[in-house]
């Protein structure tokens, strides 16, 4: 708002009470827009909003904002429907569970696999020893990046901002 605003209106309105500055206008105004004030009030705030352009234009701007907001308030949102609710909730229970008790499955045949290899293959004395280091070497990076992949897929999932959109 601009100094010359502030400081050459006269002292009295047109009302007759004392012109409000625009500090003054700000704080009422809401109360204005919204039919709050007393009748004296709303003569001063309407003296001002006379002959104060920045003030009138801030008026404007909320009353419009308040159309706004009665208008969405009006619109009809969109029922939820419960039943698909509830079935994404299920899919999603039941696929955690499935994974659960494949990843628990997985790791208890890969384990006795596991085991058994290392008693008959990697510990037999037979086997030559650059047999032995080229499996476990093959084994292990095969290991390395089976981890390596399901652990980028679960985090990217889980980072995909959009994996709810309908495409």
């Amino acid at each position: 708002m601009n100094a010359e605003n502030e400081t050459t209106r006269s002292a009295v309105g047109a009302g007759g009470g004392p012109v409000l500055r625009c500090e003054e206008a700000r704080i009422l105004l809401m109360g204005y827009i919204d039919g709050e004030l007393q009748p004296a009030e709303v003569r001063r705030i309407e003296d001002h909003l006379a002959v104060c352009v920045p003030c009138r234009r801030e008026e404007q701007g909320f009353r419009r904002l308040g159309e706004v907001t009665e208008e969405m308030l009006n619109e009809e949102l969109p029922m939820l429907d419960i039943d698909v609710a509830w079935e994404t909730i299920y899919r999603r229970l039941e696929r955690s569970v499935g994974w659960l008790l494949l990843s628990a499955g997985l790791i208890l045949l890969l384990g006795y696999t596991g085991w058994n290899m290392l008693n008959e293959f990697f510990l037999n004395p037979e086997v030559p020893l650059i047999v032995r280091l080229g499996a476990g070497g093959a084994l292990g990076g095969g290991i390395v990046l089976l981890v390596s992949i399901g652990r980028e897929v679960l985090t990217k999932h889980r980072r995909e901002r959009y994996r709810e959109v309908k495409r």
